[in-house]
């Protein structure tokens, strides 16, 4: 039996930007997920997927040579991993050429938006020994931070420079991280969907992409909680104009800290920076799922 294992991932700044060339802060989380494999003697592909808890939310049997849907639990997942297998098997053509029953194992909940598609996508490359970022760009499309993270021992600074990859790890250490939380939003976001409207819209210039970077390197670099909220807020408040959204601190007027959305905004975790009892704050809002920092990223 061959395993593998892969990080999720926070997006702490550039979020849509990244996508036009700004510097971000990745951050792997100690959650991640687990894939399984090993040899059948049939001709299927028998795939089982297991959320934290270990509870079966997605499985399939897919016909080996085809690669056709023979029996799933849902229809749109299947279409996706089908799609995921055929280009891994383009790229590597000795890749699936026996059968094979798969289990993946989740540490968070599929919902949560930590990178259910990003560690599927990397564990898959590494068992089909290919590259994860065309493997990411012939399926979901993003700007491959995820993957980046899913690799890193520690928080890294990722841009892409002429559509390459390039990938900083960093001393991302806080002093005041007993300050900062990661808050679920209790409903999932759709990253692929979000992304592609932004794309339609092309609204981000090189003053803004510049600006972006600038606070994400000030961010690693600052010593001083009070600036870090600065930074954080005038992240959000460059954000929330460019998409003409309202930012989720709106919610929270009476918080005595800084919130910031996370990934593509309305939905999946948020980042606040306050109080070291900010996790009972939330939870008296009914934001019941909440992490500290340093119980959430490696």
């Amino acid at each position: 039996m061959k395993s593998f294992y892969s990080n999720g991932k926070v997006l702490l700044t550039g979020e849509y930007s990244v996508l036009n060339g700004s510097s971000a802060i990745g951050l792997p989380t100690k959650m991640g997920q687990e894939m399984l494999v090993e040899n059948k003697v049939n001709d299927k592909i028998i795939w089982s997927s297991f959320n934290m808890n270990s509870e079966k939310w997605f499985e399939c049997i897919l016909d080996l040579k085809s690669l056709k849907i023979l029996n799933t639990s849902n229809k749109n997942i299947s279409l996706r991993l089908k799609k995921i297998l055929e280009v891994s098997r383009d790229l590597n053509s000795k890749f699936l050429k026996t059968g094979k029953k798969v289990i993946t194992n989740l540490d968070f909940d599929y919902k949560w938006g930590l990178g259910t598609s990003s560690t599927l996508i990397n564990n898959i490359s590494k068992w089909a020994e290919i590259n994860p970022y065309e493997l990411l760009k012939k399926t979901f499309g993003g700007s491959g931070y995820d993957l980046a993270c899913a690799e890193a021992n520690s928080p890294i600074l990722f841009s892409l420079n002429s559509g390459k990859e390039k990938i900083i790890p960093i001393n991302f250490n806080p002093k005041f991280k007993k300050n900062l939380f990661f808050i679920y939003q209790n409903k999932k976001q759709n990253t692929k969907r979000s992304l592609e409207e932004y794309k339609k819209q092309n609204i981000l210039n090189k003053s803004i992409i510049d600006n972006i970077s600038k606070i994400s390197t000030d961010l690693i670099s600052t010593s001083n909680i009070n600036e870090f909220r600065r930074l954080i807020d005038y992240h959000e408040n460059i954000m929330s104009s460019v998409l003409r959204i309202n930012s989720i601190n709106k919610k929270f007027n009476d918080y005595e800290g800084s919130i910031k959305s996370l990934g593509a905004w309305g939905g999946d975790f948020f980042f606040a920076v306050g109080p070291e009892d900010s996790l009972e704050y939330f939870k008296k809002r009914n934001y019941k799922i909440g992490y500290k920092y340093a119980d959430f990223i490696l």
